[in-house]
Order: C-alpha cells, then structure tokens, then sequence
C-alpha cells in the first residue's frame, strides 16, 4: 500500500505542478500561465476537438492531483500548484484565431481576471479540494475566452 500511495503522490505531484515548474520562486501562477501560453503554442493548430479533449484530460487530472497535493501538504490551494494557471490559460484561447497580439492580450487579460478574483471567480475558489483549485481558473478562462470573442468580432 504506502508504495502506491508514494506514486500516486508523486504523479499527482508531477501533474499540479507541471514537472516542477510550480516551484519556482517567483510569481507561479504567472509562470504557470507562461507554461499555458507555451502549450497553446504546441497546440493552436491541432484539430479543436483535439483541442478541448487536451483541456478535459488536464482539468480532470489537475481536479484529481491537485486535491491529493492539498491532502499531502495539508495546505488550501498550495500556491506551487499551477496546472489550474495552465488549463486556465488553454481556455482562454480556445475557438480563438491564433496571432502573436492576440496571444498577448490572452495571457495578460487572464493574469488580471486570475489575480483579481473577482465574483464568481472568489466564490469558486472557496470551494473545498482539487474542484476548487481548477474551477476558479477554467472560468476565468472562459471570461477571457469571452471577452477576446467579443473583441475579435
């Protein structure tokens, strides 16, 4: 048993904090939205329901590892948790036409609706677990995703 439980921990670790990069020492949710960015990159031409399958997988597996980490460092919302910052920032451009300055103002947009918090974004976070972490993130990024829409048309 405490064999699994130590690769479970250690997956779940890999995954909330995107192999490590949650702990840097500065600004993680930035980092993290960074990291975002960089994926979007990789993936801004694949197929979207490719696309939104990715951003499913990565919601559900950071809802998952991220409720462990939280149970593991008996800590809310461990600030070295950024898979949130990254499927955050997925939502954020997906059904939007790639371009550098839109990329931009996706990334920053997010940052100031993530560090703001305003409702319901304050409400979510409130939420107990992993469900928590992710759902205040995922919606910022749809607000953002909303707003570039309204933008763009």
């Amino acid at each position: 048993m405490k064999i699994n439980d130590d690769l479970i921990n250690r997956v779940s670790e890999h995954i909330s904090t995107v192999f490590g990069v949650g702990y840097t020492a500065h600004a993680p949710g930035t980092i993290g939205s960074l990291f975002g960015l960089l994926i979007y990159m990789f993936l801004k031409d694949v197929n979207i329901a490719i696309y939104l399958c990715i951003v499913f997988i990565l919601f559900v597996a950071g809802v998952y590892s991220s409720n462990i980490m939280e149970d593991v460092y008996d800590t809310k919302d461990p600030s070295f948790i950024i898979i949130d910052e990254v499927v955050g920032m997925l939502i954020s451009l997906a059904y939007v036409p790639y371009s550098p300055l839109i990329a931009i103002m996706g990334f920053l947009l997010f940052r100031i609706i993530d560090i703001a918090k305003l409702p319901p974004l304050n409400w979510l976070e409130k939420m107990h677990g992993g469900m928590g972490i992710m759902l205040d993130d995922a919606v910022g990024g749809l607000i953002v995703n909303i707003i570039l829409q309204v933008i763009l048309r």
